[in-house]
């Protein structure tokens, strides 16, 4: 029997879908923020679904099994519903019919659901946990045959995080912490400290820790979280995000310890900025200590990362030289967007039992569809907006690059996640120190202190960056120090303290951008550029063409290369 398999991530954060096809293989994956255009949207991916589908030229009749990434079978053994309400609403008998016999159970691991249309085939459901689609999404793009894995977010079922190790038949967890110590929460809880938006704005904290003195605070927040072999404990007597009644995520005694909280939107001081170095510390502290414990237990040299808090690119640069894992896969989606391919690929492996497929480790996650040369042209078309058709958009986009124009980046299909990777993408000219100030005020609309990312040809990387022994960052997600002769060379993506978070680029993944670098080196001396999301603040990344036009003409963006196309201000 032939299976296509759809993902589903409705977990309240970064609602995404992916469909597999029958090899395995990704044939389109996206979150339902790039459709509905509604930042972070939590909503069920309806419209993620649809799109996939159409990608792959199939319909939802086509899908034999869908797997979700949240498993309600801990829920359900205290029915909440009555008979009452589903007589109002019959379709609710489903869930009250669930809940009653599960509690009349007692105890329940999984559940499995069956829809049956009129001369289709059946559509299997099956629920996958959390944290298991979090590693799958990891261990099952890595190409490793064995590895261990960790697993760390905000919380999931009744975890806030998974241990353990893998081989090619078997996922042996060695621990998993229990709600309510999270790593996550405990990041995010000074995210809110700080002024800015938990469980969203933690970019922002792991930016302004550059800026901090991590010493002045460190003794202060290094007894809030203690590790014991492979588990840790927060103090909760200084947290309350898991109390649903309190206004914020820190208590009071927070407050007595390191003085007030930032208000929103207020300029932060020194004060702050020490803080928030201590609490980055102190995270990497604890993670690279929980790594060592686990090492130990297993004597494993290979390492899968998965949870939101891997989306820590800083922690995540430093791994490899500060715990005994001397091979490391994260990949592009570590945060919960992500969960809609690991709890597709975690069913096929490990629930419907198909044959592993042998890959290397993935490089890219393109997994957008493409949209045509005549698409392209019916938007600019519809828009009445004057264009043109350089013979070599290569060439000339690096000309304009050069002269300090700021441009829009649209081709092939789109990345699957937070980060543009070259696909969906802003660039602009790394050697000129006043580029990222302008790019931040008149085309971002964000914070001053935000860094950007260079872009450097794979091959050509170790010349700017210090970088271990085999390391590389196909998905932005490792933070690595800048070679100090090469940060006057690169002000724009030179963070305070030296370092950028590098995209390391592959011609054979992603060939039109990897030859923008060498032609823009042509021109400047050095194949590098800043590379940012195509996107306004508070804005998702673009998607399709009439995405891209929106938010050229609502910036200060110079230019806009769609496809072949070019459009100049």
């Amino acid at each position: 029997m032939s299976h296509t398999i759809l993902g589903i991530n409705c977990s309240g954060f970064h609602s995404s879908a992916c469909l597999l096809g029958p090899d395995g293989q990704v044939l389109a994956a996206i979150a339902e923020e790039r459709l509905s255009r509604i930042k972070q949207d939590k909503s069920f991916p309806r419209r993620a679904i649809q799109y996939c589908c159409a990608a792959a030229g199939l319909t939802l009749a086509d899908v034999t099994d869908a797997f979700i990434g949240w498993n309600p079978a801990s829920y359900l053994l205290q029915p909440r519903q009555n008979l009452a309400d589903a007589f109002q609403d019959r379709g609710k008998l489903a869930q009250l019919t669930l809940n009653e016999l599960a509690a009349l159970h007692g105890s329940v691991e999984s559940i499995g659901q069956t829809l049956h249309g009129p001369g289709g085939a059946p559509l299997r459901l099956h629920y996958v946990n959390h944290h298991q689609a979090h590693l799958a999404n990891a261990w099952l793009q890595s190409g490793y045959a064995q590895a261990d894995f960790f697993i760390a977010d905000g919380f999931g079922e009744t975890s806030t995080g998974l241990m353990g190790t893998a081989t090619a038949t078997e996922l042996r967890e060695l621990a998993a912490n229990r709600t309510p110590h999270s790593l996550g929460l405990f990041y995010a809880t000074f995210t809110e400290f700080l002024g800015f938006r938990p469980n969203g704005d933690e970019w922002k904290v792991m930016a302004l820790a550059a800026r901090g003195n991590s010493q002045q605070y460190y003794d202060k927040i290094r007894p809030l979280i203690q590790v014991t072999g492979l588990h840790y404990e927060l103090d909760l007597r200084y947290f309350e995000f898991f109390l649903f009644f309190t206004p914020h995520y820190y208590s009071a005694k927070l407050v007595e310890l390191l003085g007030p909280a930032a208000q929103p939107g207020a300029e932060l001081t020194q004060h702050y900025y020490d803080i928030v170095a201590a609490v980055q510390r102190v995270t990497e502290e604890v993670v690279f200590e929980l790594l060592g414990n686990l090492h130990a237990h297993t004597g494993q040299t290979r390492l899968v990362l998965g949870g939101g808090v891997l989306m820590n690119s800083v922690l995540n640069g430093k791994i490899t030289r500060a715990t005994p894992y001397r091979e490391v896969f994260i990949g592009g989606t570590p945060d919960d967007t992500g969960i809609s391919v690991g709890s597709a690929l975690y069913g096929r492996q490990f629930v419907l039992g198909l044959p592993l497929v042998e890959a290397p480790a993935s490089r890219h996650n393109f997994f957008g569809r493409a949209y045509a040369e005549s698409e392209l042209e019916a938007e600019l078309s519809r828009r009445k907006a004057p264009y043109e058709r350089p013979a070599d958009i290569v060439a000339v986009t690096a000309a304009l690059l050069r002269e300090g124009r700021v441009v829009g980046w649209f081709q092939g299909g789109s990345e699957f996640g937070q980060r543009a990777l070259g696909h969906r993408s802003i660039l602009a000219d790394p050697t000129r120190a006043d580029i990222k100030e302008r790019v931040n005020a008149s085309i971002k609309y964000r914070e001053a202190f935000r860094p950007f990312a260079p872009a450097v040809p794979e091959e050509r990387q170790h010349e700017f960056f210090d970088l271990p022994a085999g390391e590389s960052a196909y998905f932005m997600e490792k933070v690595f120090a800048l070679r100090p002769a090469a940060q006057p060379l690169l002000p724009a993506v030179t963070h305070d303290d030296g370092t950028g978070r590098l995209q390391s680029v592959r011609a054979a993944d992603n060939a039109e951008f990897h030859a923008l670098l060498l032609a823009f080196e042509r021109l400047s001396g050095v194949p590098v550029l800043l590379n940012t999301s195509f996107n306004l603040n508070g804005m998702p990344l673009v998607e399709s063409p009439a995405d891209a036009l929106d938010c050229y003409f609502q910036s200060g963006l110079d230019a806009l290369v769609l496809g072949p196309f070019l459009l100049r201000k």
